[in-house]
């Protein structure tokens, strides 16, 4: 396991470096005048020498990435032109914001997905099976966005009992915090437990026709313990792949649903420093999303071994 960890994270930060490298390359292939288009066509010719020296767009493209890349892993990431700060700073104050409604929405759909699938699994061909494969198919094919403006316009517009917009954090003020939460949030999860109910119950059929469920219903086992104990165990490994694949959009659907209730995360970040050509903001963006779907697919990867004894890693 150590050593399967260990090449799996020097194969993470080979994958980190060459996104670096094709992000700035990118970048710097946009065309356009980049100073202008970060500051617009009316600035004075000090503001436009100043911002193109500090961009370092004087030097070649391979010193400007190599030199990007030493101050990055330093922890200097540039400076934002949007907010005249640090990139780190800006980064600081958003990504803990973008995980709470991750990791939130992760954790509030999965056990609902895993829960609705077995019920729909174990009463296949049934009621319960056929609303919840019928809901969980409708609500796989609805985009975030407009989800979002959906609840957004029932909630907000119409009954007005949730605020359209904004974010606090519960220490500050824990009702406004919660009303805040609950749309953004809803929209976040519905996705997550509607994929998640989907691959449940495909897995858990394949599972409960097995020789080993068989067997242990035969022995006297309660229909739960077969079930939740023999089961499902099994059935979680499609799943887990689907989890860790869940978390990483949860992250990209987040710019959606924070451009939608205007919440300060990194997603809506992201889109602003895209609409502004905040170059130093968009790199940062981008390879903190990619860190962070590396990690979730090595735990992943690690946790196939958990699940399942039978899994080795060579």
């Amino acid at each position: 396991m150590t050593t399967y960890v260990a090449k799996r994270t020097g194969q993470m930060i080979l994958i980190i470096f060459l996104i670096s490298v094709f992000t700035f390359l990118l970048v710097s292939m946009i065309p356009g005048d980049p100073v202008y288009a970060m500051l617009g066509s009316e600035i004075s010719q000090e503001e436009y020498d100043r911002v193109f020296y500090e961009l370092k767009l004087d030097q070649p493209v391979i010193q400007r990435y190599f030199s990007w890349l030493f101050g990055a892993v330093r922890g200097d990431w540039g400076q934002s032109t949007q907010f005249h700060m640090p990139t780190l700073d800006v980064l600081m104050e958003r990504v803990p914001i973008t995980l709470f409604f991750s990791l939130s929405a992760f954790v509030i759909s999965i056990p609902l997905g895993i829960l609705f699938g077995v019920i729909s699994a174990v009463h296949r061909g049934k009621t319960a099976d056929t609303v919840v494969t019928l809901i969980a198919n409708i609500t796989a094919c609805l985009p975030q966005f407009w989800i979002a403006l959906l609840v957004m316009y029932i909630f907000a517009m119409k009954l007005g009992w949730l605020p359209s917009y904004g974010f606090t954090w519960f220490s500050q003020d824990p009702v406004m915090g919660i009303k805040q939460t609950i749309m953004p949030l809803f929209c976040l999860a519905l996705g997550g437990i509607a994929t998640t109910t989907r691959q449940t119950r495909s897995s858990m059929l394949e599972v409960i026709r097995q020789d080993y469920v068989r067997t242990a219903r035969s022995k006297g086992l309660s229909r739960k313990k077969v079930i939740y104990l023999h089961a499902l165990k099994n059935a979680l490994i499609p799943v887990i792949t689907i989890l860790g694949m869940r978390l990483g959009s949860m992250l990209a659907g987040s710019m959606f649903v924070e451009s939608v209730f205007n919440i300060p995360g990194m997603g809506s970040l992201f889109v602003k420093a895209i609409q502004s050509r905040d170059i130093p903001v968009v790199q940062a963006c981008v390879l903190v999303t990619a860190l962070v779907s590396c990690i979730i697919n090595l735990l992943t990867d690690i946790l196939y071994a958990v699940v399942d004894p039978r899994v080795r890693f060579e």
